[in-house]
Parts: structure tokens; C-alpha cells; sequence
């Protein structure tokens, strides 16, 4: 066995499926088809393509076929021709017995088997066959009639693995036919003769040739182009909006729900894992006819309410509904995920009769507080009721989250300063985390708007502390407070700078504007030697030129401080201390 070191590369392996479509007699035959290979030692493969037709094509089988291979780097190595081996007409599989599918559907396999040696590459090979075109009537591609397709495999070299590999194939062919608004599963599994671990995803199908260039002879080297979507189309959105399609990243099981009318292209990818090193990414594209069946559905499922429960919080509820109400119908429950039946919810259950004439019935729920910080908890709710298409029975499911309610915190401040007579308006704000939004706010005094932001303008606010409440509830009924919040009316102090001490009534106190804003002023007065003359700690608007003693002092010029005290001090900005005024007034007598 040849040794090889791993190295991850980029590279791409299609296989191309495309629904039943009618060709023309110039290129539109190939319905799609699959290559890989099988090491048979000392660097032979044997190469398999798997090709489908159209039965009703006047186009056979390209016979010789003939393909290309290109070094791991994209460079031509060598073009191969191969004879076709053998082709069989494939049977129509639905899997829903309550559905009939049309009959008018002919789909064709061809088999080439080719054995090749290529010589040791530490890059790897790829093998690529390319065909024009698809047919006019695909519905989400652009320009399909004048765009074909490809099929392409990677045999990856010693940069990837340390042994020859094994391509890994799809077990199944696609259904050929979907019933609008019907959901079919299918099992989109790919088999790994290595035992490699495998992935799915849904994937952009790949283009080859064209109207002007219907057989490329050699083929276009990697990497290859996906295909372009019309409007409303996509990767993920194959069917059109509305139409769901959906992948089991580990199982391949697809499930598919579409509800337009017409022809669609879709493609999966499964990647190869080798010791966690990815060494193979296959494309599988294909196309789906999709009609109107009559189809009869005997149960359905749905939930009413959010689909994620709070514990105490909301309820949700399970809603059973079905079509034939002419007899008793015998519900079979079951119930899974992480959450506890009667410990983290109400326990249910394991059966339910829905009794004749009665349409649907509804089993409610909710998330159960238990005390414990956990992780999000899941109920997958399944009914399993007798199948009237072929006397089996039919489970359907759905699920419902359970999640830890996480209680509110709030953020606010505790209060703040304004000046309303300069015309300030203040606001205060409140900030809500966790909990269950939308939020109601409740401030206090109002009425104000349920707002985490108030405005006080218009508000006649009060000298120094006015106080506020907020309470707020979110939508599990829980509340939250921040109290209280504290709006200081404090205006600027401002001292006259000349009184008259005459006696006669006018301008014969020293008036501080704003005294009430603050609890108390610490008035201080010194004469021109610095000497305190007159000092009050609480001082009420009543000096009329004495000093401590209350006898009148001599006219001249003072100089005073004044020191407002409150529970809220305005700050200087430059040395964050006390504002303190102070300047000189005039005695005149």
C-alpha cells in the first residue's frame, strides 16, 4: 500500500439528478446522473457513470461516452472513451399509499464502467463528463435550454489522505414526482465503502456546456460554476418562497413540502470526513416534477401560542385536528425531548379520544417553575392514530421549547440636577435586561407615557428634591422597581453686590437668589482684614449689615462666601468640589 501525507484541499464531487422533463433531439435526453470510483490498487480505478434519461427522447445515450481527466491542480491530464455497459427502465416509487402519482413518467439508467491507471499525484485527479442541456421548462434556473450540466468526482492524492479512497456513492435515487402542499421523506443517504463519516447539506447544482458547445470534448477544467437562480429562488429555497425542503445534517433524511406547480432544481451535498479531515464534498443534483395529487391527510399537529414556554409564564397548547369526523377517533400520545412530564410541565396523557362530530382538540401546556438553573429543555409531542390509506399507523410530531425565566434588572439614575427656571428640561431614563419583552412602564408621579424615557417639561417641579417612582412589568406579568429617583431643582446661587442699610425697607438685605433650592446656605461674611464679622450655617435671606453681635458695621466693602448644603451638591467642574460662591457687596448707609 502506498503511503500518503494529509493535507486538506478544496475540491467538488456532483452527482446530478434532474426530474422528468421532456429534451429535444439536440442535447435535453440526460435527466442527470452520478461518477465514482473504486481503487482497485497500484493506482487503477474503476470508473462508474450512472446516467439517467428521458425514455421518451428521441436522444440515446452517448455511445461511446467520453470524458475528462484533469490533475488535482485543474490541469488537463488525459480524455478517456468508454462504451455503455448495460441501461434499465427504473420503476416509480411514491411512498405514501394515499397518494397516486401520475403514470407518464419514463426515466431510463445507463451504466459505463471503465477501468483507468493514473499514475501516483500527490494533488489528486478529477474526472469530469459535462452534457448541454437542461430542459426549457425548468422553472428556477435562468436560461436553462441554453445550460447543461455536470458530473465530476475527486480522487483526492497523499496532500489529503494516507490511503487510496473509495468514492462514496448515493444508495437511492430521488422520488420523481412531489404532490403540492404534501410532505414526503426521503432518504438521501450516501454509502462509504472506506466507512468515512459522512454529512448533508443542501448545495447550488453545478453547470456544464452550453447550446453552442453541447458535447465539450475536453471538458472544462475545475472549479465548476453553480447554477444561476431566477427570482425568489435559492440554495435553500429551491421550490419557491413558501415551499419548504429541509436535510438531516446526519442521517440525509429530506423532507419536502412544496406548494408551487412546476419543474425545480435542487442539489445535496455530501461531505466525506476522514479523522475529521474533510477529503470529499459531493454534489447530487436533481429536479422534481411537482403536480397537484388528491391527498388525504388523517391527522394533523400544530401548536397554538409562542413556541418556546418561560417557566410561569404564557401557556401554550398541543392542537390535534383532523378531516373525518364520522367516528371516534383513539389518539395514542407520546412525549420526548429533555423536559420531565409532570415535573417541568402538567403531566399529559398517553391517550385521547376525540369523539364523533368533533374536529380537533386542543391539550394545553406550560413550563412548570422547579426551582433548578438549566438548560433549554425540549417536549417533542407525537399522536400515532390509525392510517386509512393501508390500515398501518401514522405518527406525526411537533416540538415545543421550555427555557429558566431570567429576572429583570434594571439600570437608572439615581438622580440628577436641573435648573428649571433657565429652562431646562430634564428627562430620566430607566434601562430593562432580561426578562420578557415588551416592558410597561409606570412612572410616578404622572401620568407619563409607557416610555423607558420620560420627558419632565411642562412639569412643575418643586424647589431642590422632587422625587420620582418607576415600576415596570414585563409580559410574564413580573415587576421590577427603581426607587426613588431624585430630580434637584437647584438654580445657581447669586448674591447682590450692594445693599443700602438705611432703614427705609428698600435693598436693605442681603437677598441670595435660589435659597430654597438647597437645605441650608452657610452664609459667611469677613471685613477687609479677613476677619469673620458674620457667619450663619442656615442662613434664612435676613442680614441687614451687623455682625455676630447684631450691631450694624461701618459702610464699606465686605467680602462674603456662600456654601449651599443638600443632599445633592452641584460639582465644580475643573476640582470636583463643593460649589462655593463668593465675591464682595457694598455697605452703603
Amino acid at each position: 500500500m502506498v503511503q500518503f501525507f494529509k493535507h486538506r484541499v478544496p475540491f467538488c464531487l456532483l452527482f446530478l439528478f434532474i426530474g422528468v422533463f421532456s429534451f429535444d433531439a439536440k442535447a435535453t435526453h440526460i435527466l442527470g446522473g452520478e461518477v465514482y470510483y473504486d481503487s482497485l490498487g497500484n493506482g487503477f480505478y474503476k470508473v462508474t457513470f450512472e446516467i439517467y434519461r428521458d425514455c421518451n427522447s428521441a436522444t440515446a445515450y452517448d455511445n461511446p461516452l467520453v470524458y475528462t481527466v484533469f490533475y488535482g491542480d485543474g490541469t488537463y491530464f488525459n480524455e478517456f472513451v468508454v462504451d455503455l455497459n448495460s441501461s434499465s427502465i427504473l420503476p416509480i416509487v411514491y411512498d405514501d399509499p394515499c397518494v397516486t402519482p401520475p403514470n407518464n413518467i419514463c426515466v431510463e439508467k445507463g451504466i459505463y464502467i471503465d477501468t483507468i491507471q493514473l499514475p501516483f499525484n500527490p494533488s489528486g485527479y478529477h474526472i469530469s463528463y459535462q452534457r448541454c442541456c437542461w430542459a426549457n421548462n425548468v422553472d428556477n434556473i435562468v436560461d436553462p435550454g441554453n445550460n447543461g450540466i455536470t458530473l465530476t468526482t475527486f480522487i483526492p492524492g497523499s496532500d489529503l489522505t494516507a490511503v487510496y479512497n473509495q468514492g462514496a456513492r448515493f444508495v437511492n435515487y430521488p422520488p420523481l414526482v412531489l404532490c403540492a402542499q404534501n410532505t414526503l421523506n426521503f432518504n438521501h443517504v450516501a454509502f462509504d465503502p472506506d466507512g468515512d463519516s459522512l454529512t448533508y447539506e443542501l448545495a447550488d447544482p453545478l453547470e456544464g456546456g452550453s447550446i453552442a458547445n453541447i458535447i465539450p470534448n475536453p471538458e472544462s477544467p475545475p472549479p465548476y460554476l453553480g447554477v444561476q437562480w431566477n427570482p425568489g429562488f435559492s440554495t435553500l429555497v429551491p421550490f419557491g418562497v413558501g415551499s419548504n425542503i429541509t436535510i438531516d445534517p446526519l442521517t440525509g433524511l429530506m423532507s419536502f413540502t412544496p406548494n408551487n406547480i412546476g419543474n425545480f432544481v435542487a442539489g445535496v451535498k455530501v461531505n466525506e470526513y476522514r479523522n475529521g479531515i474533510l477529503i470529499n464534498s459531493k454534489i447530487r443534483t436533481f429536479s422534481f416534477r411537482v403536480v397537484v395529487c388528491q391527498v388525504d391527510i388523517p391527522i394533523s399537529v400544530d401548536i397554538t401560542g409562542p413556541p418556546q414556554l418561560i417557566e410561569d409564564c404564557g401557556y401554550a397548547g398541543f392542537i390535534i385536528s383532523r378531516a373525518d369526523t364520522t367516528t371516534n377517533l383513539v389518539v395514542q400520545i407520546g412525549l420526548g425531548g429533555t423536559a420531565t412530564n409532570g415535573a417541568d410541565y402538567p403531566y399529559i396523557s398517553d391517550s385521547l379520544v376525540i369523539p364523533i362530530g368533533v374536529s380537533a382538540d386542543t391539550i394545553g401546556i406550560e413550563a412548570l417553575v422547579d426551582g433548578l438553573v438549566e438548560n433549554t429543555e425540549t417536549v417533542f409531542f407525537s399522536v400515532i392514530v390509525p392510517n386509512p390509506c393501508n390500515g398501518s399507523f401514522d405518527t406525526t410530531s411537533i416540538s415545543l421549547n421550555l427555557v429558566d425565566y431570567q429576572p429583570m434588572e434594571i439600570d437608572a439614575l439615581d438622580s440628577i440636577n436641573v435648573c428649571s427656571q433657565s429652562g431646562q428640561i430634564p428627562e430620566l431614563w430607566c434601562s430593562i435586561s432580561n426578562g420578557v419583552g415588551p416592558y410597561q412602564y409606570n412612572w410616578e408621579p404622572g401620568p407619563f407615557p409607557n416610555n423607558d424615557t420620560i420627558s419632565l417639561g411642562g412639569l412643575q417641579l418643586q424647589p431642590n428634591q422632587n422625587t420620582f417612582y418607576v415600576n415596570v412589568q414585563d409580559f410574564c406579568g413580573k415587576t421590577i422597581s427603581f426607587n426613588p429617583i431624585s430630580v434637584y431643582n437647584q438654580c445657581p446661587l447669586e448674591a447682590p453686590n450692594v445693599i443700602t442699610v438705611d432703614g427705609n425697607g428698600i435693598n436693605d438685605v442681603f437677598v441670595i437668589q435660589h435659597l430654597g433650592d438647597y437645605d441650608a446656605v452657610h452664609l459667611r461674611i469677613f471685613n477687609r482684614w479677613g476677619n469673620v464679622i458674620y457667619e450663619n450655617e442656615t442662613y434664612q435671606n435676613d442680614w441687614t449689615g451687623t455682625d455676630i453681635s447684631g450691631k450694624p458695621i461701618t459702610e464699606g466693602v465686605y467680602f462674603y462666601t456662600i456654601t449651599p448644603r443638600s443632599v445633592k451638591y452641584v460639582y465644580d467642574d475643573q476640582e470636583k468640589t463643593k460649589f462655593t460662591l463668593h465675591g464682595f457687596v457694598h455697605i452703603l448707609k
